[in-house]
């Protein structure tokens, strides 16, 4: 499986080779950090921002909040799911996948619910485990994430030149700022509102996508 995302013939905008651009930039301000992926690791700046957070070695997995926390949490906790997609081999439902993917992420931390991701994530994918490390720990000692809003538009895809089941959507992500609060309602973190280039690879698997890698386009000043 291909660790990074697949190459084309043709770019259309200078990057620099995806093996060097580190997903914890998505999965490292992640304690929780958006749209980590299954790259390398090493500091950097983040990704999808999901604020950081360590949980409180005497936070209580149901404790007693105050009346407005526990109404904020309450409301994440009863976030919907985006909306399905159905599955197609093609470049608009590749889209289609992806654009569903990352709408999956401010759900899955807001309401702790992970059976889509991780039915959508390749085993080693690094950025999606990381999603789920965080979100079930987050959510294990009765912590939560705010809902916010984003939008995600694809710009262009490719495939893979020696695989044609594997495909590599790019988009843009626009989030909103937003927060994550400890189990406990002693503490919260905000991660500010973003916008990022996203390189999503994916596998079809006859049936449906599989997330391969998740990565951050850089810059061409950077």
């Amino acid at each position: 499986m291909s660790t990074t995302p697949a190459t084309r013939s043709v770019s259309r905008r200078r990057r620099r080779p995806l093996s060097t651009i580190s997903l914890a930039r998505l999965a490292a301000a992640l304690g929780l950090v958006l749209l980590g992926a299954g790259c390398s690791q090493d500091s950097g700046a983040s990704g999808l921002p999901t604020p950081t957070w360590t949980p409180s070695p005497t936070a209580s997995a149901t404790p007693t909040l105050p009346p407005e926390q526990a109404e904020a949490r309450a409301t994440a906790l009863a976030m919907e799911p985006p909306d399905p997609y159905t599955p197609e081999f093609t470049p608009t439902g590749a889209a289609d996948a992806a654009t569903y993917f990352l709408n999956l992420y401010p759900y899955v931390y807001a309401t702790g619910d992970l059976d889509a991701w991780k039915n959508m994530s390749e085993d080693d994918c690094e950025f999606c485990n990381s999603v789920i490390n965080n979100a079930t720990e987050l959510h294990d000692s009765g912590g939560w994430t705010d809902p916010w809003e984003q939008e995600i538009t694809p710009l262009e895809w490719w495939t893979d030149q020696e695989d044609p089941n594997r495909y590599v959507v790019r988009a843009q992500a626009s989030y909103e700022a937003h927060s994550s609060h400890s189990g406990d309602g002693t503490s919260s973190t905000a991660s500010d509102a973003a916008d990022e280039i996203l390189l999503i690879q994916m596998r079809w698997t006859e049936s449906d996508w599989i997330v391969e890698v998740v990565d951050i386009e850089e810059s061409e000043d950077q």
